[in-house]
């Protein structure tokens, strides 16, 4: 009986620190995209992409041991689709949603109180176009906006750092890129004409985290 209670003392210790290594935060900042270029024989040359906007997020993460933990990120984007070329420019609503898990590894032991870190992880990106549609678009014959939405898949690179404010709670300051083919669906090409590929989000973020 002796021994099966030390057991039972020792799970449920070791149960409560595994439940003390969740965090849980929100996080918000602002995002900045390049353009891809777009080839057409004979419409001159023009650009596509998305005008820079607001970011919020959530994320839920679990300290796996001293240095790696692991996180599960949503973020909203706020942000315009845009066209430019000819000297003049067009825009579009729009908004994005990115859902995406990654692996961090922190440089400073758990209960140090400020914690560089870098994060790699994958997830997917949805582009939604949300303007009102006209039959006419300004800079039609480099693409069309459309009310749709678009999933692609999605790198996520970043780094930054935690600083302790009290025991449960830290402040939380980053930069991501967020890494995905560009939505030709959102933004249609017309006929004969190409896009770039690659679409880069820089998205420099702060916040608050909980640890429970």
């Amino acid at each position: 009986m002796k021994t099966i209670g030390q057991t039972i003392v020792l799970l449920a210790c070791g149960f409560c620190a595994y439940a003390q290594q969740w965090e849980v935060g929100g996080i918000g900042g602002a995002s900045f995209l390049n353009t891809v270029s777009v080839s057409t024989p004979t419409a001159g040359s023009a650009t596509a992409g998305f005008s820079p906007g607001v970011v919020l997020g959530a994320f839920v993460g679990q300290r796996l041991n001293t240095h790696w933990s692991g996180e599960l990120r949503y973020e909203f984007f706020d942000t315009n689709l845009k066209l430019s070329g000819d000297g003049s420019s067009a825009s579009f609503s729009g908004l994005a949603h990115a859902i995406h898990y990654d692996l961090i590894y922190h440089t400073g032991r758990r209960d140090s109180r400020t914690q560089f870190f870098v994060a790699a992880g994958g997830g997917m990106k949805v582009f939604v176009g949300t303007g009102l549609q006209e039959a006419v678009q300004p800079l039609s014959q480099f693409g069309y906006f459309t009310q749709t939405h678009q999933v692609k898949a999605m790198a996520s690179v970043g780094g930054g750092l935690t600083y302790k404010l009290t025991d449960k709670l830290s402040f939380r300051a980053e930069i991501r890129d967020f890494i995905s083919a560009f939505p030709t669906n959102v933004i249609a090409a017309p006929p004969g004409v190409t896009y770039g590929k690659v679409l880069e989000n820089i998205v420099p973020m702060v916040g608050i985290c909980y640890l429970f």
